[in-house]
């Protein structure tokens, strides 16, 4: 093998090894399951997370995705799953799911932009009181990615939460992304699909940079994505 054959193999082993995936953040996930729109979009989200957990759960290796925590936002703010570690716990993984399915279809939802806020806010005081009482407290790093499942327009989601949350104790918050779920409406004899949606001028954005410093003296940052 050639010098340079070996250099860039051993670049690639050091971008793989195990230090690199602890050094992952932890993940929260905060699903908009508010009526009406869980109807529509409850049966190909759901599949696709238990896709991921199956894979997520079962790679051999080093874990990608050290700790995950998930809550759901219906008639009211519920956390379906405190954080666990992901490997080896398929099992929690699918029960979770499955309370997820269960949630109601049909409802009103009032001051949802307060239980985003709460559902942020409740997930940093989760992951800090984690991080305090486990032996485990050095195995990744001490920042919290939290991302925000939603079919509400995203850029109002995203200044909901930036305004809500511009005053709060964000030091443990890596990134807040909010992802967009579109529908799109087929034929007559067609339910809605999720879709790509190409973003509107005003959407188009990449995110929204707060002035709020975070972990390893970054700054935070709210990002919008649509899918």
């Amino acid at each position: 093998m050639s010098a340079r054959n070996r250099s860039c193999s051993s670049s690639i082993f050091q971008a793989c090894s195990s230090s690199s995936f602890t050094r992952q953040p932890s993940r929260v996930l905060i699903v908009d399951a508010s009526p009406p729109w869980w109807s529509e979009t409850c049966t190909i989200l759901c599949q696709a997370l238990e896709n991921f957990f199956f894979l997520a759960s079962s790679l051999a290796g080093p874990a990608r995705l050290p700790l995950l925590s998930v809550f759901a936002i219906s008639v009211q703010l519920e956390c379906l799953l405190p954080f666990v570690q992901v490997k080896g716990n398929l099992t929690r993984l699918l029960s979770c799911i499955e309370e997820l399915r269960s949630l109601p279809q049909e409802g009103c939802v009032r001051q949802r932009g307060a239980l985003l806020k709460q559902a942020v806010l409740d997930s940093l005081q989760q992951f800090k009181q984690y991080m305090c009482h486990t032996a485990h407290g050095d195995f990744n790093s001490n920042c919290v990615e939290v991302t925000v499942l939603t079919c509400q327009p995203g850029q109002t989601v995203l200044r909901q939460l930036e305004q809500g949350l511009i005053n709060s104790d964000l030091i443990s918050l890596r990134r807040l992304l909010v992802v967009h779920i579109t529908l799109q409406q087929g034929l007559a004899d067609r339910s809605p699909a999720c879709s790509l949606e190409t973003p509107s001028s005003e959407d188009d954005q990449e995110g929204i940079d707060l002035e709020i410093k975070g972990c390893g003296g970054r700054w935070g940052k709210f990002m919008l994505a649509h899918l």
